[in-house]
């Protein structure tokens, strides 16, 4: 497994240094908090994105969420989320976004794969920027190499891919606004702490793709 992990991450570092030559460093903690016994959880999130590998802010995203296990296969969520961009270079010129928004995760297996359907839409309120609404469906794959499967120290294969779409009446506004393509390799630490390193493509509008390397941080805590 050692060496499969150190073959893994040679060709993520090869592939990246291909495509650019600055790719993005993404650095991302998604935790939940699940309300003692019942069916209610908390999601917090944070993200910290780079114009560059390091060095160059970008993003700061802060989100949360109160979700509802309404079945063993299915989470609601409502939630809000505050976004602090900076464009690349100097000067930054910073602006911020509140977001509310609402989805639906579907979760089931296909043999020992665990997979994920996720149905969002988002209510974005930009500075200096018109209201606008955005749909997101997102496919999350995590296929695993272990017999632990995707329990504790288990190793497996996290691949998913998100299309993103505007809401708007806005003429100057496209209907498709970016598609991410994600391919990662997780480690699960224990049962509820795991963590994934990856290698994303993100198309946004017409505009040639960018390169993401991606390291988060999967975290649940049991709230007695």
């Amino acid at each position: 497994m050692r060496v499969f992990f150190a073959t893994f991450i040679g060709i993520f570092i090869t592939s990246v240094s291909f495509a650019q030559k600055d790719p993005q460093g993404w650095l991302i903690y998604f935790g939940q908090t699940r309300i003692k016994t019942g069916k209610f959880a908390i999601h917090h999130e944070l993200q910290l994105r780079d114009h560059q590998l390091m060095g160059d802010h970008n993003q700061t995203l802060l989100r949360v969420g109160l979700q509802y296990q309404a079945k063993p296969y299915l989470w609601t969520t409502v939630g809000y989320g505050f976004i602090y961009n900076e464009q690349a270079g100097s000067p930054n010129r910073p602006f911020q976004e509140n977001r509310i928004y609402q989805e639906a995760l579907f979760s089931h297996k296909v043999l020992r794969a665990g997979m994920r359907h996720r149905f969002r839409l988002e209510e974005r309120f930009i500075e200096d920027k018109d209201f606008s609404g955005r749909f997101r469906y997102c496919l999350f794959v995590d296929i695993p190499f272990t017999s632990h499967g995707l329990g504790a120290k288990g190793w497996y294969a996290a691949l998913y891919d998100e299309i993103f779409l505007n809401l708007s009446d806005d003429e100057g506004m496209d209907f498709f606004d970016r598609n991410r393509a994600y391919l990662g390799l997780g480690y699960k630490i224990s049962d509820v702490l795991g963590i994934q390193a990856g290698y994303m493509y993100q198309n946004v509008g017409s505009a040639s793709g960018t390169n993401h390397a991606v390291l988060s941080v999967h975290h649940q805590i049991k709230w007695k």
